[in-house]
């Protein structure tokens, strides 16, 4: 992996092709798209493909990993010594891919089940960071082999070396990969995949779940990736805004159809991507929703408020996570904690949602409940309705739709009950309010993200929860769906059904319904009060959400 800092594009050959695809129809269960679609990568371009959620990203950068079939057309490989005449085969690690997936891979192969990180039992086989950036793991290799790599270790470890520096990461090596947040783990997936020197890196929406810090330095070590000899990226977004000065090409989808592909500078004059630019709420009408009336059940009045906590702390080992928190949740507030990556977030909501057992060694009280009073942690579970993304790396792909909402009602990852009448009406309802009916019966794999996102709102709301926690509900939406996730959300708090939790990096994406915010920084408050006195405030670091 070598940098070069002169202009590679303008050195390569016009007509140098990297990858041909021509006239491809793809087959996704029994859907046809991409109906005879051309497109061309040549040597030393970098392409970016945006649209919106669902729109096909995601399934030509499978066309290109031959992860699909072809029911018509070609795709043809002009890599290292095949560079005349072309390939229709990919050999292993020409084409690498850093996405959602490769992270669900990653931990469903150490991890069971989403609580793991908050026991101290659990990981304990887990290897380190520094353990899978090794050719040995690269290469798979058995503890048994004695043939040699196919790369010497040296090579691997000096492009370790450079990659770890490049991307920051020089402080998770010694980390166990369960104890990862998403945007760390992403970077380390990129350094792995950089030491194997591919020839064709595809990002799909890397910028996800990172805080504006994270993103900003992300940016520069993907700009950086630009400049290196050899390597090609491919860039897959929702957001305009994450179209990056080193892409040279531009591929817009939509519907699953090509709208739009060309260098980058002529693409933003088309009608595409000026809608992809356009402020959300401009872009996009309100959604209707059709609300049913849903049933309401009468609130218990709570002796005090909904979460309280004193003087907090979670360790874990010498490292301080968590450090006093002092907090209360009223009854009447809506609140949003944010915090760059690291801060604390995700561990101080599995303190709330019951999954760390550290919440017994604190003054911590859950709708009225001292934790380590007795309690039943399902009792109190109950209670609370929770979203995040993470929820989709645990649900086996083939779990429907309707099976997902209804798990709701057991906080389980999957369905082993079967439901009660009551709960298939109140399943029904809540896929009827969400628009979910036409997909209800399809695999959670098989639907889009955004769908994907609206059917674990639904699990999160099936059960008619007091509190509800959404952790980055709106990760990886395009403009119009995070529009219809706000828009909905606002409706049901003004209604008065629940009070939420709103976990997020984009201040931009926050409901108008929050009232209050928390801002976490190295496990300690760095604010917490009403919400334009938060966000407005000069002393807090404007770049930490």
């Amino acid at each position: 992996m070598q940098s070069c800092r002169t202009n590679l594009h303008s050195l390569s050959p016009v007509d140098e092709p990297l990858i041909t695809v021509h006239k491809i129809t793809i087959r996704i269960a029994d859907h046809l798209s991409f109906h005879s679609t051309d497109w061309k990568i040549q040597k030393g371009q970098h392409w970016g493909i945006i649209g919106a959620t669902g729109s096909g990203k995601s399934t030509l950068a499978d066309a290109l990993c031959r992860k699909v079939p072809l029911v018509q057309g070609r795709i043809q490989y002009f890599f290292s010594k095949d560079r005349q005449h072309g390939r229709s085969y990919l050999k292993p690690g020409e084409i690498l891919r850093v996405s959602a997936e490769a992270h669900k891979a990653l931990l469903c192969r150490h991890a069971a089940y989403h609580q793991a990180r908050w026991q101290s039992f659990e990981g304990q086989d887990a290897p380190v960071v520094s353990e899978l950036l090794t050719g040995k793991s690269i290469e798979h290799r058995s503890p048994f082999e004695v043939t040699p790599l196919r790369r010497p270790e040296a090579l691997y470890q000096q492009r370790r070396d450079n990659a770890v520096k490049l991307l920051g990461i020089e402080y998770l090596l010694a980390r166990k990969i369960i104890h990862l947040s998403h945007g760390e783990a992403r970077k380390v997936m990129i350094a792995r995949a950089l030491m194997q020197s591919p020839e064709l890196l595809i990002l799909d929406d890397p910028f996800s779940g990172l805080d504006t810090a994270s993103r900003s330095l992300l940016r520069e070590a993907i700009e950086e990736l630009f400049t290196y000899n050899g390597l090609h990226i491919l860039l897959l977004t929702s957001r305009s805004d994450e179209i990056l000065e080193g892409l040279t090409h531009l591929l817009c989808v939509k519907d699953c159809r090509v709208m739009a592909q060309g260098e980058r500078a002529s693409i933003p004059k088309t009608d595409f991507l000026r809608s992809m630019t356009a402020p959300p709420q401009s872009s996009f009408p309100e959604p209707e929703f059709n609300f049913p009336s849903l049933p309401q059940k009468p609130r218990s009045q709570l002796d005090g408020p909904l979460v309280e906590m004193k003087k907090v702390s979670v360790h874990y080992g010498q490292i301080e996570v968590l450090h006093h928190i002092d907090w209360t949740m009223n009854s009447d507030e809506h609140w949003a904690v944010l915090g760059h990556n690291g801060a604390g977030k995700s561990t101080l909501l599995s303190l709330i949602l019951g999954d760390n057992p550290q919440a017994y060694a604190n003054d911590l009280k859950i709708l009225g409940i001292q934790r380590g009073s007795g309690e039943s942690i399902w009792d109190l579970k109950r209670q609370i309705g929770w979203l995040s993304p993470e929820l989709l790396i645990y649900y086996h792909g083939h779990t429907t739709c309707y099976a997902v909402v209804c798990s709701g009602f057991h906080d389980s990852v999957g369905l082993y009950r079967h439901p009660t009448s009551d709960q298939r009406a109140a399943a029904d309802t809540w896929i009827s309010v969400l628009g979910l009916e036409r997909i209800r019966t399809r695999p959670l794999s098989a639907v889009s993200a955004g769908e994907q996102r609206m059917v674990l709102l639904a699990r999160a709301l099936v059960k008619d929860p007091r509190l509800v926690v959404l952790d980055e509900p709106c990760q990886g939406l395009d403009a119009g769906h995070r529009t219809q996730i706000l828009t909905l959300l606002d409706r049901l708090c003004g209604q008065g059904a629940f009070n939420i939790m709103y976990v997020t990096h984009h201040v931009t994406d926050m409901p108008d319904a929050v009232s209050h915010v928390l801002v976490l920084k190295q496990g300690r408050v760095a604010g917490c009060g009403v919400r334009h006195e938060i966000l407005g405030s000069q002393s807090l670091d404007p770049r930490l959400p």
